[in-house]
């Protein structure tokens, strides 16, 4: 009966020591599951808020766009440069020489019709070579 008790006791230990085995594997996976949990709920967390975020962004800038585009169109004439003050600045950086400022000076002054621009009085012709002298002296 001695050898029957010692095999009996140790297949008890054997199954005590895979319990104990088990349990601690089953924590670890356990705890390991719930922070993958966490994560994923703190991304799905982050993602949620920065949709409900750029909506009300949206939301914002659809309403505060129609306030702003009203007075954008109302820009006076003065604040936009005309085409002899383009001709003028385009000479001024470089990218035209002599040449190409003469050619371009004449065909906006040969195109442009006075008589519509206001503030200039249509029955007054100035001389295109004075004009340009005037917007070269500028």
């Amino acid at each position: 009966m001695g050898r029957l008790s010692s095999v009996l006791l140790k297949g008890l230990g054997v199954l005590l020591l895979a319990i104990v085995v088990l349990s601690v594997v089953g924590t670890i996976v356990g705890i390991a599951l719930s922070v993958i949990a966490a994560v994923l709920s703190l991304v799905l967390t982050l993602a949620v808020l920065s949709v409900v975020v750029l909506a009300a962004v949206g939301l914002l800038s659809l309403f505060g766009s129609d306030s702003s585009t009203g007075s954008g169109s109302d820009t006076p004439a003065e604040n936009r440069p005309g085409p002899e003050e383009r001709v003028r600045s385009r000479y001024v950086d470089g990218d035209l020489d002599d040449e190409a400022f003469e050619r371009e000076l004449e065909r906006v002054l040969d195109t442009e019709d006075r008589s519509t621009r206001p503030g200039v009085d249509g029955s007054r012709t100035r001389d295109p070579a004075s004009e340009r002298e005037r917007l070269r002296d500028r």
